[in-house]
């Protein structure tokens, strides 16, 4: 069993969700400065919970939140992957028409085996 109280067969199920992985990259203007564009990384099937809202819809709840400490109020949503190494609270994810931006990112019960990144959703920083 892992942290969430879940089998690994269990989270593999939940993994419903085709989300592209994206990272920063900086183009020089010529002009002394830079154009920031975003690269897609990989696509990865992953869980999204939410962790603010009402009703049968919102997984997540209040206390979830808490989770974060003094990121609190910018936390959405918990999303949950396979492990991949080299992610990074640079990227973002995208699924469908949504950009979740990650603020952390914690490899659940340090096996190499999931992640579990906390994004804020809304428009790139």
């Amino acid at each position: 069993m892992t942290g969430s109280g879940t089998t690994g067969k269990n989270t593999v199920s939940r993994l419903r969700h085709r989300l592209t992985l994206q990272e920063e990259v900086q183009t020089p203007d010529g002009a002394g400065g830079y154009s920031r564009s975003w690269q897609d990384v990989a696509h990865v099937w992953a869980e999204i919970i939410p962790l603010v809202g009402s009703g049968s819809s919102a997984k997540g709840s209040g206390k979830e939140a808490l989770f974060a400490g003094q990121l609190q109020a910018s936390i959405s949503h918990r999303i949950l992957l396979r492990y991949r190494p080299g992610i990074t609270a640079a990227m973002r994810l995208v699924f469908e028409n949504r950009l979740f931006n990650i603020h952390s990112v914690a490899n659940v019960d340090e096996r190499r085996e999931k992640l579990e990144l906390l994004v804020q959703e809304g428009a790139g920083t």
